[in-house]
């Protein structure tokens, strides 16, 4: 169905995070919003409703072989349409059918139209995720904010030294776990410290570990620590973010009481390289 007013965009996920209401200063956020707020005139730009309780939405369009999110548009809109522009939130938190019934109310369209387009958004979204980082275009002097510099997040990639683990083969663990991880065990009344599950966000540069019988790890860049987490008791689960690391090498160390774990190390490539 072509021409609708109500589109969903789900926004991949190199692109959360991106937004210049979480990149901007309050201060300049406020201008552009405000500025939006105005335009609308204190009705949705989608519908029409009127209200004074608008949101701003920023519309994006992205060239996958360019790598490029390009900043269209900041429109003013009521909750309703943003909830439909967001539909993966709004059906996580319970409200999928409500945007459904809207996206059909503002469309004039049936079951099978919203059906139709929400498959295409998906479609769009696992297409888009291939990229890890998206180059931000965009003049927001148009918006009423003028000098202002764009934000470009500096995440590194992480390359896993366990991206070939299964973490759900016991076996596989129990056996091996001297080759994938460094041991020095110092008592025979206590486990030494264990690592149960790692897993790695490329997207936000999140890397998430669950250990067990550890009093506390500490991470290493270049072999400088630059981080420290205690445990009290019991499984922990404790993460990483490397935005805006300058480093190449990050690892992890687990002490406990029966002897401490060191992992093999993790290599941040820089952005340029996706």
């Amino acid at each position: 169905m072509e021409n609708l007013k109500l589109t969903i965009e789900m926004l991949p996920k190199g692109a959360w995070n991106n937004d210049f209401s979480k990149t901007l200063p309050k201060k300049e956020w406020d201008i552009v919003r405000n500025a939006c707020y105005k335009k609308a005139n204190h009705r949705c730009q989608i519908c029409g409703y009127k209200t004074d309780d608008l949101d701003a939405h920023e519309v994006w369009e992205f060239d996958i072989k360019k790598k490029t999110q390009t900043l269209k548009d900041i429109i003013g809109i009521c909750s309703k349409c943003h909830g439909v522009k967001h539909i993966r939130n709004s059906q996580r938190l319970g409200y999928g059918e409500d945007s459904k019934r809207h996206f059909m109310s503002v469309n004039n369209c049936s079951d099978l139209d919203y059906a139709s387009h929400l498959t295409q958004a998906q479609m769009d979204f696992e297409e888009r995720n291939k990229i890890y980082r998206w180059k931000l275009v965009a003049d927001i002097s148009k918006f009423g904010l003028n000098n202002a510099t764009i934000k470009e997040r500096n995440i590194p990639f992480i390359k896993s030294p366990y991206q070939d683990v299964d973490w759900n083969d016991y076996n596989f663990i129990k056996y091996n776990k001297n080759k994938i991880f460094i041991i020095e065990k110092n008592s025979l009344y206590f486990s030494e410290p264990k690592v149960l599950l790692i897993t790695i966000d490329n997207y936000q540069g999140i890397i998430e570990v669950l250990c067990d019988n550890i009093n506390k790890i500490e991470w290493y860049l270049d072999k400088q620590k630059i981080k420290t987490k205690y445990n009290v008791v019991g499984k922990f689960k404790t993460s990483l973010n490397v935005e805006n690391l300058n480093g190449k090498e990050l690892t992890f160390t687990l002490f406990g009481d029966g002897g401490k774990t060191f992992s093999k190390t993790f290599e941040l490539l820089p952005q340029e390289v996706l």
